[in-house]
């Protein structure tokens, strides 16, 4: 995959026609693979992580199940909310569902704190057939869609309770590159959630506007703590279907002990270029409790952009950051401020890429 077929002749991005996320995905389940496509970190029974890996043929095995799943019981078109925790689960869920000709509704398992109102707005508002969890979430979200209407009560499937062999009834869909991929609902912190459908070219487009911004290739090699159902996490998820990997852990991970998400940075770097993205407090949290200890080594030298953005932007935070881990090899002009929403799928500005003032 070579960045220069999706430009046309004035350097702007034209995805061609087909180019869809599915399409995507399977090109990198078909492609060259030594490695993990999606790691999560497990941090909650142990302080150094668990990892747990997903590479691409696991990855098509477990969504084309669900995908087969899901398609014995919706319509091409349907609503399927994801209402998960942090987790591969979640990663198969929302590809799975698109997978299966659905409309992916990334949200949140109820039990996440203060979030109540919200995730019975967006539940109203999306009307699902179907909800996507885990089993480790099953409970809490059932005990949460029995409170709701009897008519607009969706039908509850565990991702992980479905077996591979399913995936044998999985039916291939192809999508229009301009047919809806997901429904990203706003914050809703100034008026009601409001749902902005996002098709397969605003997804794809935007995450090569992002690389191309950047000053990355397609062979993109992350690490990110963003909710998987904040735009910008999820945007996050999308970099492996261009090459590379992704390394998740949990945002409660990352507050507890910032280092974290600095280690896996780092860790992901040894393979070559490595990108991440966070609000401007995470960097800020970072410098000051996220260091590593006396003696312990750490190379940021291959961090090629670090996207600052979701919320205000402070010089004095970046300044922070540069300064806390430019010893170990962050590049200076590695972060970069920018702007963002979810009307316009995520990415809307950015610095333009420049050279390492060091």
């Amino acid at each position: 995959m070579r960045l220069e077929e999706y430009l046309d002749e004035t350097g702007a991005i034209s995805l061609p026609d087909g180019y869809t996320v599915n399409h995507y995905l399977e090109c990198a389940v078909d492609g060259p693979h030594d490695t993990f496509a999606y790691r999560y970190v497990d941090f909650s029974s142990d302080p150094n992580g668990e990892p747990a890996d997903l590479n691409w043929p696991q990855l098509r095995a477990r969504t084309r199940a669900v995908a087969a799943r899901l398609q014995q019981v919706t319509q091409p078109g349907d609503r399927v909310a994801i209402l998960a925790p942090q987790s591969l689960d979640y990663v198969v869920g929302f590809f799975a569902a698109i997978e299966a000709g659905n409309i992916a509704v990334p949200l949140f398992a109820p039990e996440l704190p203060g979030h109540t109102e919200r995730l019975d707005a967006v539940l109203s508002d999306a009307q699902p057939t179907v909800v996507l969890t885990n089993q480790a979430a099953a409970e809490s979200v059932n005990s949460f869609i029995r409170r709701l209407p009897r008519d607009r009560r969706p039908r509850v499937l565990a991702v992980d309770s479905v077996p591979d062999s399913v995936g044998a009834t999985y039916v291939r869909v192809t999508p229009d590159t301009d047919d809806i991929a997901y429904l990203q609902y706003t914050s809703g912190s100034t008026r009601a959630p409001a749902g902005v459908e996002i098709t397969h070219r605003a997804v794809m487009t935007n995450v090569l506007q992002m690389i191309i911004s950047v000053g990355l290739d397609v062979d993109v090699r992350g690490a990110s703590w963003l909710p998987l159902y904040h735009d910008m996490g999820l945007l996050m998820l999308m970099f492996p279907l261009c090459g590379g990997r992704m390394t998740l852990m949990s945002p409660l991970s990352f507050v507890r002990r910032p280092g974290r998400w600095i280690r896996e940075l780092a860790a992901a770097s040894h393979a070559g270029r490595t990108f991440g993205a966070a609000p401007n407090f995470a960097f800020e949290l970072a410098a000051e409790r996220g260091l590593p200890k006396e003696g312990e080594s750490l190379d940021l030298s291959n961090v090629a952009g670090l996207i600052n953005g979701s919320e205000p932007v402070s010089i004095a935070s970046i300044r922070k950051f540069n300064a806390a881990f430019g010893p170990y090899g962050l590049p200076d002009n590695a972060i970069k401020p920018s702007y963002g929403m979810a009307e316009a799928t995520l990415f809307v500005s950015s610095i333009a890429p420049m050279r390492n003032r060091r």
